[in-house]
């Protein structure tokens, strides 16, 4: 209007018979006006741009976390868009000092050697048919890489989850599929940003056997502070069970052939200062699968119906510049345990942690996060004494260093760990280094 109103004024002056000093005062002033109007102008798209970029900033930097799964795991449930590609993954340095528990002197050499590792990378690839209809599918690339037959350095590609999610209600939702195993802290969570130290929680890796996935359909939901899930899943291969690695090597795949199932159920409780305090069970009955497939053989037979029970209470605290988490876990075997191929098989079993972290950046003030880490596990694989070597089988961990987040999504790993095995073990103590580098997106 103000441009409209001089040029008007302009030629009212030529009209009337303006003199050339008023009419280049006139021009002078219009060019003021305009050059105004585009400083402004600027000014109003450069606080456009900045405020799109930091709402893209906090969408990218701002994970949350569904049913408790991991922040990348939830991205889907969070997504404005139909499709969602989420992720992670891992890099390791590990290097051993004098390992020598291996029966083969060459073992024990290539052993001591430093090891690099894609330990994993790991795809997310989900869909929002619609918002109460959810697709979510985990893709894991372990050590490098996927060989069906283990030859050079490549390990598997797996599809470690994938399922259905029925939103029907914040309290009550089912899920169908390949899904985690809802038990303990680092089952289902268990992106490497989420934990402090290099490697995962060995007692949430020999007695919780993460990543433990397999087929079922559960029941999950929140109510008020309290968050749970219940269902039934397909049973681990009691003919795979093995001396000091309990369950572990039954976890059976996406493809099963079974009639066992246990029953599994899960209860969280945020207490909303930072702490939130949990526990899972689960019971079941398991067999000795005789075959993976129809036509193929595990090498396995027998005819024993083997009862699984477990149960772990947790604790966690994150607040004020400290990363706490706590776990105590139980596992035993019943029934035919004694009949399985594997003979001298506890079963009972135990373990306990802790892990401290303090962000020293929180004293002051700075960006990022840097914690010191110091972590403390104790496992009794032979609760039961059944072993030929019982302190083989029970052993302390320790673990200290830090984690340094430049960004959420980034972390930067290193520690030392000692692995203390009982005074009558017939195996050497373990000392390592690790340097890891994780992500997620």
């Amino acid at each position: 209007m103000k441009k409209i109103l001089l040029s008007l004024g302009v030629c009212n002056a030529l009209v009337y018979g303006a003199t050339n000093e008023e009419l280049a005062k006139e021009l002078e002033l219009l060019k003021q006006e305009i050059k105004q109007i585009k400083s402004e102008q600027s000014a109003t798209n450069e606080s456009i741009l900045n405020e799109l970029s930091a709402l893209n900033y906090k969408d990218v930097q701002e994970y949350e976390s569904f049913s408790a799964m991991g922040g990348a795991a939830s991205k889907v449930y969070f997504s404005q868009d139909g499709l969602s590609i989420g992720g992670y993954g891992e890099y390791k340095y590990t290097k051993y000092n004098d390992f020598k528990n291996y029966s083969s002197d060459t073992a024990n050499e290539t052993r001591n050697k430093g090891e690099f590792n894609i330990v994993r990378f790991v795809p997310y690839i989900g869909y929002k048919f619609n918002d109460y209809i959810i697709m979510n599918t985990e893709i894991e690339f372990e050590d490098g890489g996927a060989r069906s037959d283990n030859t050079k350095n490549y390990k598997y590609a797996i599809v470690e989850f994938s399922y259905l999610d029925f939103l029907l209600d914040p309290s009550f939702n089912i899920r169908v599929g390949h899904i985690l195993t809802p038990m303990g802290l680092t089952n289902l969570n268990h992106e490497p940003t989420s934990f402090l130290t290099a490697d995962r929680p060995v007692v949430e890796t020999l007695i919780i056997p993460s990543t433990w996935h397999t087929n079922g359909v559960l029941a999950h939901g929140t109510i008020d502070n309290f968050e749970y899930y219940a269902g039934v899943v397909t049973s681990p291969d009691a003919g795979s069970f093995t001396e000091g690695t309990f369950i572990q090597q039954g976890r059976l795949g996406a493809r099963q052939f079974t009639d066992d199932f246990s029953f599994v159920t899960r209860l969280s409780y945020d207490l909303s200062s930072g702490v939130n305090i949990g526990g899972s069970f689960l019971y079941g009955t398991s067999g000795i699968a005789e075959e993976t497939k129809p036509g193929t053989t595990t090498g396995h037979t027998g005819d024993a119906d083997v009862t699984i029970t477990m149960a772990e209470i947790h604790a966690s605290y994150k607040k004020n510049g400290f990363d706490i988490q706590a776990l105590a876990s139980y596992g035993a075997l019943g029934g035919d345990y004694e009949q399985l191929p594997n003979t001298g098989i506890s079963n009972r079993v135990n373990g306990q942690y802790i892990t401290l972290g303090y962000d020293i950046f929180n004293l002051f003030k700075l960006p990022g996060e840097f914690y010191l880490v110091g972590e403390i596990e104790r496992l009794d694989m032979d609760a039961s004494s059944k072993t030929q070597y019982v302190d083989n089988n029970r052993f302390f961990e320790y673990t200290g260093g830090f984690a340094y987040y430049p960004d959420p999504r980034v972390v930067l790993k290193t520690n030392y760990k000692v692995r203390d095995y009982g005074v009558d073990a017939k195996l050497a103590d373990e000392n390592s280094f690790a340097l890891s580098l994780g992500f997620i997106f």
